[in-house]
């Protein structure tokens, strides 16, 4: 006892020489311009991280040690100041900064480099900037915000995947998505399984939907190969460097933030559809297992000679046999059914997230969770996501630093198919008088028998939503952890040297998992396919780091380093068909199965080096060097170099500039480098053959047969003399920043120029192959990029900005293999997207009008002619895209929004070309009925067409020609607008933001009935090919943000 009675002695002792030691520092944080107190400014001491934030009334009491003397001043947007303490009470004014010379940007392997040092074109997002309300997706986050970047959601379907290509695509049909660096720790972000190119299937997602967006401070798009040259092979696309939030200094408590938001979706763009006709063939009478509605009326149903009631006494009403077989009275009255609309579901998007975080002296954390919960448009369809992250950063001592980065994922999807395959066709074309929905989808008491308006050869929706699936769900962990050492060495004030650590891991397990029930189109007896993915990636990055200053003009930065980069996967397939019953959708329940499994181990291995040399802080030259050495790639092509040089001149640093009132910053850019791009080259093999076809999977023929088993060699064979594929890049451009940084103007110019294009190039099977694997072609690409902001106006109670970013880029196939002419991107037999010699890239390819040289259609007994082959339809890249983000403040409330225009492009809208040919658009309504003289050109006389043709026949004669499926892709549209109110801080601790936000509400677009940005999928066709795709959504919703 007598001991705790000395230790709390002692105890009180210290407390109270700490206590007579410090005092008290009160006073008022205000604004210059109107001596209007700042609410929340930071006040610490000036060699101290741990401070107080300044009150409503902008008053603060700040207790310091007695030998404190000063005190820094801190608000955003505002110049910090050190002021001397006095023991009056204090009045301390702050000006708006001017932040030119002082902004920070995170360039390659989390280097930090002042902005007006770069000579090369780099954007950056900050937190505030994006727009995470209501979205799961970081691609949709970042829409209409950024220059040179194409963004391209595919659906609308929860978790679609996303296309983001940086100054247009680099490779024919090899990928084109940039590499995403996740706090300091290359992750991998492109989809597993393509599904741009094809005719079937469902879309699915790539692996930045792993990513949660509210996780993020800021971004940071290195585009041009100079700013990714030192990342290798894997950034010869661009890199997207995320860099996750951290704790703010604060060492008295945590921050802790919750948000939350709840949004509602709705199909963006309804397709609109006629209501005035009946199925039928086209002969005026009613035909109930026709697909078209080239029928009667609706309202004269019931007079039709076979089915019609007014003749078999059920007056005023019609017979439908499919009502009848699904155990409903088949004499019905005519009604007007909202097929469409019943169909769709409003979604249901719920976001939840948590953190905690704290920085102090010496420490800094950061950890959170977030679940997020998405119902889709379409039944059954959904996701579910829930992830944890946590962050360390600890300095033990002045030589040692440590820390780490971890985070967790774990998405379920569930997804439905499009296309041919897709469940959109019966949804779109079902006519206007059948009850879609009210009719039962199958036989009462025989789940296997389904009933539709039309054939079996395409599934009824709503037998789909209830018997089949398409499951994808990921299990995914990625971090890093770092050590990095500053030696004790007495350098000097002028040279500092330190040695960086890190080590990384990206790993997760994709299983995806496809049912087709028993009674499924095209797949009778049912089939199941179970697929996926394993994949393990070791990043190790070890990096030697020197500045030095050379007297009062010269500084000089060196980063030399060694990356190992291995990847060891696993991919699988097990595949059954023909289930013994219904209802127990299993491998073990099919009577025929296959597999396979495919197994990949890859490393690579870097050596880089990087100086900047800086002259008056007025030039600027950083030239950088990789060597890579790819194990994919042949023995003897293993090993490949890269440069780059930029230069950056701030020429507003010239005596005769400096202080102008004008012109506050000017600085010319230039840079040049290249990055290669390695395939993956195998020695010939065998493996065992499985052969299907047609549109759907039909029962392929599997193997072993019998007991016996077969191989064949591999259908593509790979050039040994294979080298990677090479990016030269040039690129110069301006940044100017005028009266005082309240306008900047930001102008790029890029050339690129890919040679040595690693593509299948098609050989005769004469050979006993089908392709081969080689270096050919040669693509180039410019683009102009110019980015515009302006602080409309700048005050301590209300402000307005406007930002506009404006990209231009072309890109041209120079040449392909020789003897090649095109290859195909995708798409069908016809229409298809394809990369043509001498044309731009992509371009559409199809059966296009027969026309005289003055641009007339040429007709035939009255009816267009098609061409004999495809022809080019028109090239797929806009014209330029265009966005314009807007937002203001004042006092508590503030207002964003984010407009994007596309102008031009050419896009297959395959959906609105079917429903054309079957009756069932709007648009179709005047050719129902009647007779027409077309105008044109009779093909066989060469005058004026004078043959009187139906109208029904010239329009199907139409749009049965691609041509008549080919639009314009341009749109305007308001990505999104988000209404923010502040509350009062509560109790002085809380701070509550309520909102309000609304994505993709207003679409003006010259394609009909669809959303122009809805697409096949993620291939380098994608975004460019529409047919019975899952739509895009427009979604209203609200939430909560609380800190304290």
């Amino acid at each position: 006892m007598k001991r705790l009675y000395l230790v709390l002695l002692s105890v009180m002792f210290v407390l109270g020489a700490i206590a007579q030691n410090q005092r008290t520092v009160t006073g008022t944080v205000v604004y210059e311009g109107d001596n209007e107190p700042l609410i929340g400014a930071t006040v610490m001491p000036a060699s101290g991280t741990t401070g107080v934030i300044t009150n409503l009334d902008g008053q603060f009491t700040l207790r310091v040690p007695r030998t404190v003397k000063t005190i820094r001043v801190s608000y955003v947007g505002m110049v910090t100041r050190e002021v001397e303490i006095t023991d009056a009470p204090m009045l301390i004014k702050l000006s708006n900064a001017d932040n030119t010379l002082d902004e920070v940007v995170v360039t390659a392997f989390g280097m930090k480099k002042e902005r007006k040092g770069l000579g090369y074109a780099v954007q950056d997002l900050k937190a505030e900037d994006l727009n995470t309300d209501g979205t799961t997706s970081l691609a949709s986050a970042m829409q209409g915000k950024l220059t040179g970047v194409d963004i391209r959601p595919s659906s609308g379907a929860p978790g679609a995947s996303s296309q983001i290509v940086i100054r247009g695509a680099r490779s024919f049909n090899g990928n084109n998505q940039p590499l995403y660096v996740v706090d300091g720790m290359p992750v991998e972000s492109t989809p597993d399984y393509g599904t741009g190119n094809s005719v079937s299937g469902a879309n699915l997602a790539d692996r930045s939907i792993d990513i949660n967006p509210e996780d993020i401070e800021s971004i940071n798009v290195l585009k041009g190969q100079a700013a990714s040259a030192l990342y290798g092979i894997r950034a010869s696309n661009g890199v997207i460097v995320i860099t996750t939030k951290r704790g703010k200094f604060n060492s008295n408590r945590p921050t802790i933030t919750i948000s939350t938001n709840l949004s509602a979706e709705r199909v963006s763009r309804k397709f609109e559809r006629q209501t005035i006709y009946a199925q039928g063939n086209g002969i005026s009478a009613y035909n109930p297992s026709s697909s078209m509605t080239w029928g009667p009326k609706i309202a004269d149903l019931a007079d039709d000679p076979k089915y019609g009631g007014n003749s078999q006494g059920h007056p005023g009403m019609y017979y439908n046999p499919k009502r009848e077989l699904g155990g409903l009275d088949g004499w019905t009255t005519p009604e007007i059914y909202d097929n469409v609309g019943d169909f769709f579901n409003t979604g249901f998007t719920e976001n939840a997230n948590f953190n905690i975080s704290q920085r102090t002296e010496r420490a800094s954390y950061s950890f959170g969770v977030s679940n997020s919960y998405q119902d889709g448009i379409i039944p059954s369809t959904g996701m579910k996501r829930w992830g944890a992250r946590g962050l360390v950063d600890w300095t033990i001592n002045k030589e040692w630093k440590t820390g780490f980065s971890g985070n967790y994922s774990s998405t379920k999807i569930k997804s439905a198919p499009g296309a041919n395959s897709g469940i959109m066709n019966v949804v779109y074309s079902a006519p206007a008088e059948y009850d879609l929905k009210g009719i039962p989808c199958n036989v009462p008491g025989d789940p296997t028998q389904q009933i539709s308006f039309r054939s079996t050869s395409f599934n009824n929706p709503y037998w789909w939503s209830k018997n089949n699936s398409y499951n994808q769900h990921t299990n995914r962990f990625f971090g890093n952890a770092f050590v990095e050492y500053h030696p004790t060495i007495d350098w000097g004030d002028n040279l500092d040297l330190w040695f960086r650590e890190q080590a990384g891991l990206d790993m997760y397990t994709t299983n995806n998992s496809n049912v087709e029930e028993v009674g499924s189109a095209g797949q009778a007896k049912g089939d199941i396919e179970n697929f996926g993915v394993q994949r393990n990636v070791f990043n190790n990055l070890f990096t030697i780091n020197f500045n030095a200053k050379f007297g009062d003009d010269w500084d000089l930065d060196v980063m030399l380093g060694n990356e190992i980069n291995q990847d060891n996967s696993r991919w699988w397939d097990y595949y059954g068909s023909n289930f013994n019953f219904y209802g127990f959708p299993v491998i073990a329940n099919a009577t025929s199965y296959s597999s396979s499994e495919y197994n990949r181990k890859s490393r690579t291995v870097g050596f880089f080096g990087s100086a900047g040399l800086s002259w008056k802080q007025m030039l600027f030259l950083t030239v950088t060097g990789r060597n890579d050495y790819v194990s994919t790639m042949p023995r003897k092509n293993r090993s490949f170099f890269y440069p780059s040089v930029s230069l950056g001149w701030v020429f507003t640093e010239l005596e005769a500039l400096k202080g102008n009132d004008i012109l506050s910053f000017g600085k010319l850019r230039t840079s040049y480098a290249q990055v290669g791009q390695a395939g993956t080259f195998y020695d010939t093999y065998y493996a065992v053959p499985s052969y299907g076809g047609g549109m759907y999977q039909y029962t392929p023929i599997a193997y072993p047969m019998k007991g016996v088993s077969s191989y064949i060699p591999s259908s593509a064979m790979y050039d040994p003399n294979l080298k990677p594929q090479n990016t030269e890049n040039v690129e110069v451009g301006a940044d100017l920043r005028l009266f005082k940084d309240r306008v900047r103007f930001e102008y790029t110019f890029a050339y690129q120029n890919v040679t040595d294009q690693i593509f299948s190039v098609p050989i005769p099977y004469s050979s006993g192959y089908g392709s081969k694997v080689t270096n050919a072609g040669q693509m180039r690409t410019t683009s102009h990029e110019l980015g515009i902001n302006v602080a409309i106006l700048q005050h301590r109670d209300y402000d307005l900005n406007l930002g506009i970013n404006f990209t231009k880029i072309h890109n041209k196939v120079v040449e392909l293999a020789e003897g090649v002419e095109s290859i195909m991107l995708g798409g069908f037999v016809e229409p298809q997207i394809r990369a043509q010699a001498g044309n731009t890239y992509p371009n559409i390819y199809g059966n296009a009008f027969k026309r005289d040289d003055k641009g007339n259609l040429l007709l035939m007994d009255g009816l267009p002619q098609q061409t004999a082959g495809s022809v080019d339809l028109g090239n797929c890249s806009p014209d330029f895209t265009m966005g314009l983000n807007l937002g203001g403040r004042y006092k508590r409330v503030s207002v964003s929004s984010t407009w994007s225009w596309n102008k031009g492009g050419k896009m297959y809208h395959g959906t609105n070309m079917v429903m054309n040919y079957f009756g069932a658009s709007k648009e179709s309504i005047p050719y129902h009925e009647g007779t027409m003289v077309a105008e044109g050109i009779d093909e066989a006389t060469g005058q004026p067409n004078t043959i009187e043709v139906s109208k029904q026949d010239y329009w199907m004669s139409y749009y049965d020609c691609t041509e008549a499926g080919i639009y314009d892709m341009s749109f305007l549209k308001l990505r999104d607008v988000t209404l923010t109110y502040k509350l009062p801080t509560i109790a002085g601790k809380f701070d509550v933001d309520l909102f309000g936000f609304a994505r993709n509400v207003l679409v003006w677009a010259k394609m009909p009935n669809f959303d122009p940005e809805a697409s096949q999928g993620n291939g380098n066709m994608g975004g460019y090919f529409e047919r019975f795709s899952i739509p895009n959504t427009a979604s209203f919703g609200g939430g909560l943000k609380v800190t304290f």
